[in-house]
């Protein structure tokens, strides 16, 4: 009930705040839209390095901001949705003892077979190489390469179609464990100690028989055609590397 209480004040906290907010009118950019199309086709590569550089740094600006205050960490943990993967407060639901971190309909196969039952484009990490394993899970809704042995311990990469919108997997962390990064120019997130993960099947409803503890840490980017997750034992900056030269 306590719960419920906070989310309907934090609620009511948001509206009012956003009667305080003055946004002004929209200007008309018709003219300056025709004026962009018209230019030369180089120098747009640049214009769009520079966007991604702007949305990056005001991700960033939002998380830091979101979580200095406890109202700021509800909003983060309540709302934030990242690339196919819901964050949510506090501790999980409590683990069965039969919990695995098998998801449902789980397929061993080869790369090759793999890339044609999925949907979207296999990322394949260069700084690891070829994996230990390849799982089809959920009727090719989800890829998930498997390295046992690296030099950061097991490390697991989940894969999910990007340009969709339904929630994949939930993950229970505090904002405090939880920072904005960049990955090729693209906005992603860095959870730093071990959580609860559970599985969202597609209508929507979770998979508790899914639901286990990561015992490592996270990175999570979108490339924008396909969505990542990957879980070890490595520290940030090799975690950004091996998620950099992902292809």
């Amino acid at each position: 009930m306590a719960d419920h209480a906070d989310r309907y004040e934090l609620e009511d906290e948001l509206r009012v705040l956003g009667r305080e907010v003055h946004v002004p009118a929209a200007p008309d950019l018709t003219a300056s839209v025709r004026r962009r199309l018209e230019r030369p086709h180089m120098a747009r590569p640049h214009r769009f390095r520079a966007r991604w550089r702007v949305a990056v740094v005001t991700f960033a600006a939002l998380i830091g901001l979101l979580a200095v205050t406890p109202q700021g960490r509800a909003v983060v943990v309540r709302v934030l949705r990242f690339a196919g993967v819901e964050l949510s407060q506090g501790a999980g639901p409590r683990l069965s003892p039969t919990s695995t971190p098998a998801l449902p309909g789980e397929q061993r196969m080869s790369l090759d077979r793999a890339r044609r039952l999925v949907a979207f484009p296999i990322l394949v990490p260069a700084a690891l190489g070829r994996p230990d394993e390849v799982v089809v899970s959920d009727g090719g809704r989800v890829l998930s390469l498997v390295y046992h042995r690296t030099a950061s311990g097991q490390v697991r990469v989940d894969e999910f179609d990007g340009t969709l919108d339904p929630i994949y997997f939930q993950k229970f962390v505090y904002a405090e464990d939880t920072s904005a990064i960049e990955v090729n120019g693209r906005p992603g997130l860095w959870i730093l100690r071990p959580h609860e993960l559970m599985y969202i099947r597609r209508d929507g409803t979770a998979d508790t028989a899914s639901a286990r503890l990561v015992t490592g840490r996270t990175i999570i980017w979108d490339t924008g055609r396909v969505a990542v997750r990957m879980e070890g034992t490595f520290e940030k900056t090799r975690a950004l590397a091996i998620a950099r030269s992902a292809q």
